[in-house]
């Protein structure tokens, strides 16, 4: 077998352990479930909405929705599930694919040691889950790094600055945070004309039109299709001030400690070289302007700290350019015994950086009961021994959604109007009109007034509950839809409201006065066999009888 083939072997090696651990981890999230319902209903002719005639921005992943609503269009009826988890791996897979290309090219040839950062992708938790969650996390991160590699490319050849361009302004369609990179990179760019005390003024053009030729016009048509500048959900979760940017602090920190630390530590090896390289400043920028996005939107709400992703690609050829920067100044070889024991030392460190990354889904997997946690809302145990396939707890949720959401869609009269939160999985398995009580999209929620901004979990503390009551719901879910292994009494529900939203309509005397509790039995055993929920007095709309507990 040629010497050169081997590492491509490897490569593809690499690729293959990365889509086993995708489906060993199998990790899925509720949120995905909006893009779904909004691209399902374009596919329907019903426009980029979430409830029909209602045009609020709920999402924050045009191109991502755009191309599940070409599926939806072209599949009728098919499920998009299966089918964002196999496009999420396919361009997980894609960023493998341009993390090991630009790694070999900066090694000069195809070398075992450029193999690092792809392998520390590959093992990397959060990459994993969310490549397999359903969101267009991948997409976006597969363009930030093929844009930044093209835009080093191009300032280091002073040429073809048309292509990254493009990629920056499709990963801006595919999620708006995308600008930050944009405007990362320009910053670069526009002081390293004013350092060389020139301004290329074609080079600069070059650079800019294309992106306009692409953003503006999606910028002009958001505008006139829903009214505002930004998406709703960045009203619905960023309020600013100090709380929400010391959340996002505590974000970035909890992430370098169950994720990114070994690999910024070794990053920091690049600190011994004489002359960085362009791509090291660049790639710096781009994970710097990320972090000072974080901390100002206040982090995420969700697992696995999808906001890190994008730059993940980043941190991974940084830290293998600086194990191998501290390497090459160690320079102990094999010529004693005591030179060889450090570089097996070496190795051991590498590898326990490497797989350092997986600790948060690996482990879970081969030894679940030593991770087993209570859900107290639920009442059971995550990994659950009684389903295998719910190592996670959202996995487990969206299943407890999508139970209630195809039961109203089968027993409650069309058009009748159901107020729950979250908003994903019990919007996509029903057709009935929904009120999104945590405002992502519903407008008015999105701009209810939030004193406490910062001081609970990101993209989940907006709450109008009167503004909910006044719309008259034909039925509020609580208890983050109580669909669980018994009937809940009135009495239960005050332990199982976790949200400020939900919170609300409780202590409203509105709700108790206009909303009995029905409670309806789904099956003899398992985790969904009864399903508890508010139905409004004077509405008997019912298909089929609904027994009260």
């Amino acid at each position: 077998m040629p010497v050169k083939t081997v590492p491509v072997i490897a490569a593809a090696g690499i690729v293959l352990g990365f889509v086993w651990h995708c489906w060993l981890t199998d990790y899925v999230v509720d949120d995905a479930f909006i893009t779904f319902r909004y691209a399902r209903n374009l596919a329907r002719g019903l426009g980029l909405v979430f409830n029909p005639g209602d045009y609020v921005e709920g999402y924050t992943n045009f191109l991502w929705t755009s191309i599940l609503g070409g599926v939806a269009w072209l599949l009728p009826g098919s499920d998009l599930l299966p089918v964002a988890q196999g496009l999420g791996i396919l361009f997980g897979v894609a960023t493998l694919v341009a993390v090991t290309r630009f790694s070999w090219s900066i090694r000069g040839g195809r070398s075992g040691a450029g193999l690092i950062a792809p392998t520390f992708l590959a093992l990397q938790s959060p990459f994993v889950a969310w490549s397999s969650g359903g969101l267009e996390t991948m997409l976006f991160a597969f363009l930030v790094f093929a844009a930044t590699v093209a835009y080093v490319r191009a300032v280091a050849t002073d040429s073809g600055f048309v292509r990254p361009s493009v990629l920056f302004a499709l990963a801006v369609l595919t999620r708006p945070d995308g600008f930050v990179f944009f405007a990362a990179a320009s910053l670069h760019l526009l002081t390293g004309e004013l350092r060389a005390r020139r301004i290329g003024w074609q080079r600069l053009l070059a650079w800019t039109l294309p992106f306009a030729a692409i953003f503006l016009p999606y910028m002009a048509w958001r505008w006139w299709y829903y009214g505002y500048l930004l998406p709703n959900t960045f009203y619905a979760k960023v309020d600013g001030g100090l709380a929400q940017h010391l959340r996002g602090a505590r974000y970035a920190a909890q992430f370098l400690i169950h994720a990114g630390a070994p690999m910024l530590a070794l990053s920091l090896g690049l600190r011994l070289m004489r002359c960085r390289p362009l791509w090291v400043r660049v790639f710096a920028l781009q994970i710097a302007a990320q972090l000072a996005y974080v901390f100002y939107v206040g982090g995420d709400g969700l697992a696995f700290y999808r906001f890190f992703v994008p730059v993940l690609p980043f941190a991974a050829v940084t830290g293998q350019e600086g194990a191998l920067a501290i390497w090459r100044r160690l320079d102990v070889g094999w010529r004693t015994s005591r030179a060889r024991r450090a570089t097996f030392g070496a190795a051991a460190v590498l590898a326990v950086a490497l797989l350092y990354g997986a600790r948060a889904s690996m482990p879970v997997y081969a030894f679940p009961a030593a991770y087993r946690w209570f859900e107290p809302q639920s009442e059971l145990s995550f990994p659950h021994p009684g389903a295998a396939r719910y190592l996670w707890f959202d996995n487990y949720f969206v299943d407890r959604l999508a139970t209630a959401a195809r039961w109203l869609n089968a027993h409650a009269a069309p058009g009748s109007l159901v107020a729950a939160t979250p908003a994903g999985a019990i919007g996509y398995y029903m057709d009935l009109p929904l009120i999104d009580m945590l405002g992502l999209t519903d407008a008015r929620i999105a701009r209810a007034p939030l004193p406490t901004a910062g001081q609970g979990r990101a993209g989940h503390e907006r709450a109008d509950g009167r503004y909910v009551l006044s719309r008259r719901p034909d039925y509020i879910l609580l208890g983050n839809v109580a669909v669980l292994p018994r009937p809940l009494v009135d009495a239960d529900f005050p332990a199982k409201l976790t949200l400020a939203a939900e919170h609300q309509i409780w202590r409203d005397p509105t709700f108790h006065r206009d909303y009995v509790r029905e409670t309806v039995r789904l099956a003899d055993h398992g985790l969904f066999q009864y399903f508890t929920f508010y139905r409004r007095r004077d509405n008997h709309t019912w298909s089929v009888p609904s027994p009260s507990s």
